[in-house]
């Protein structure tokens, strides 16, 4: 399929998510959709490997935060350090060629990384959508305009609790929640569309904090999107994932302007999806890396050594893929999916 083709594809998919938003909770869509990532997907992606598909790709693992919760953590660089530019650029390149829909742009910190703008001009040039993950503080005017001009779609950033010197204390850097927040204000002055993001932990469930930052994510006009605690990175051997009525009670939360991982698909008696296990999205480290999930770090291969769309192939095959997990929510809280794929997730590559 030509790639004129397919970036038009792409643009009426994300046009068509917010008209058929109303139809999202119903059990005849829900099967419809249960078939096409099973059986209409596949069949596309004979043509166009990667069709669809978003990548959060991680530039660079450099953070001002030190941040308790941390999903990534810290990794020692492999001889090859960060990917260069370049490489950066060939792989926007490489994944518009193949058919591939987002590039959200993660970290670290990806605003420390000083040609973020020219990669988000890139990813839109090929007719991809851009987004960008951060902890808001360098998301000055000077920024919000430089990214607007490039392209940027949406801009994510991270608020742990209503309070600032609580949120502060978390991420060990003084003035972060006045800065994340004065960030979502001057995203909110130049039209480009924000969502706070959060974790749904058992505390800020318990103590109401979750939805306090709703609620102020709505007075400054922006959106929310949560993840559940996951069992991954600093929390990796911590007890958190949230209980199946905790879960019930974030699904209940979920409304047009507050989503769970992602804006797609968004219902409360939509089942839950893992974005990466039904092949509509997947990683590459800073190191470049392809994995399932920055959280799920399983390790398929590297886009320096191999061609993305052998690796990717590799990945979508193999029997983690195959098998998927049967859960109600981030399958690293499985333990039977954990056990099952210890092998692979305790690979010395990752993020």
């Amino acid at each position: 399929m030509p790639m004129s083709a397919t970036m038009f594809l792409n643009k009426l998919s994300f046009r068509l998510r917010p008209l058929l938003a109303g139809v999202y909770g119903t059990s005849w869509f829900i099967a419809f959709t249960a078939f096409y990532f099973r059986t209409i997907l596949p069949f596309i992606r004979r043509f166009v490997p990667l069709y669809g598909v978003t990548v959060v790709l991680s530039m660079s693992y450099k953070c001002q935060c030190s941040c308790t919760h941390c999903g990534v953590g810290k990794k020692a660089p492999p001889p090859g350090g960060e990917l260069t530019s370049a490489e950066i650029l060939k792989f926007i390149d490489d994944l518009g060629r193949l058919g591939g829909a987002c590039v959200h742009f993660f970290g670290g910190e990806p605003l420390v990384v000083p040609q973020l703008p020219e990669f988000v001009a890139r990813t839109r040039a090929l007719g991809m959508m851009a987004s960008v993950d951060t902890n808001g503080l360098l998301l000055n005017e000077a920024m919000v305009l430089k990214l607007k001009a490039a392209g940027i779609e949406r801009i994510r950033v991270s608020l742990d609790s209503p309070r600032e010197a609580d949120h502060d204390a978390n991420r060990g850097v003084p003035g972060c929640w006045r800065k994340a927040v004065d960030g979502l204000r001057l995203c909110v002055k130049h039209g480009i569309p924000a969502n706070v993001s959060i974790y749904a932990t058992r505390e800020n469930l318990a103590n109401g904090d979750f939805e306090k930052m709703i609620a102020l994510a709505r007075e400054l006009g922006v959106g929310v999107r949560f993840l559940s605690s996951i069992q991954s990175g600093k929390w990796k051997d911590k007890d958190v994932p949230l209980t199946p009525e905790e879960i019930a009670r974030l699904r209940g939360l979920v409304a047009p302007d507050v989503c769970w991982e992602t804006e797609f698909l968004q219902h409360k008696n939509v089942p839950f999806w893992c974005n990466s296990m039904i092949g509509n999205k997947f990683d590459v480290s800073a190191f470049g890396d392809v994995l399932a999930c920055c959280y799920l770090p399983a390790a398929f291969g590297n886009i320096r050594k191999e061609p993305l769309e052998t690796i990717v192939k590799r990945m979508w095959s193999s029997e983690m893929f195959r098998k998927g997990s049967d859960h109600f929510d981030c399958p690293m809280n499985d333990r039977n999916f954990t056990s099952r794929n210890e092998e692979q997730l305790n690979s010395p590559r990752g993020c």
